[in-house]
């Protein structure tokens, strides 16, 4: 009679044990501030510091006095001159790793390929663009003024 006791008892620690387990790690999952590789939420955590909720360029770090303004993603006519490819290096290695700001950060030590598309993918959603072609630099000059 006192096995099957301590036997059910056992089976009952083992599965708090378990279930607790459980709980704590989608606890942990879920307070992550990345916890799904969604583009807007990644966007809204790792961008808008600078870059703006809506994308606009005018996040609480975006100052007059900066030497040059964090993107303005609802831009479509600069957008739609990037290809996803360009729009990925430049998440991935920060602005000087293609000769832009050295302020805009390298997120490759932080996100990981997948949410640097997810990423991608919301930007083209923000200007409700995609890549249109070649465009040359003299081109984008007339559409873009302080392009460089």
């Amino acid at each position: 009679m006192k096995s099957k006791k301590n036997l059910s008892f056992s089976y009952f620690l083992i599965f708090s044990f378990f279930y607790f387990l459980i709980s704590y790690l989608n606890l942990f999952i879920l307070l992550s501030p990345v916890h799904a590789a969604e583009g807007s939420e990644l966007y809204q955590y790792w961008c808008s510091q600078c870059h703006g909720i809506e994308g606009r360029g005018d996040g609480v770090n975006s100052t007059p006095d900066m030497l040059v303004n964090p993107r303005d993603h609802t831009d479509a006519a600069y957008m739609s001159s990037r290809t996803d490819i360009q729009l990925e290096e430049v998440i991935r290695g920060g602005g000087a790793s293609v000769s832009k700001s050295a302020i805009m950060p390298a997120w490759e030590a932080t996100l990981t390929r997948d949410e640097i598309k997810a990423l991608v993918s919301y930007l083209r959603q923000i200007c409700k663009c995609q890549f249109e072609g070649v465009i040359s630099d003299e081109k984008l000059r007339k559409i873009v003024p302080d392009f460089r």
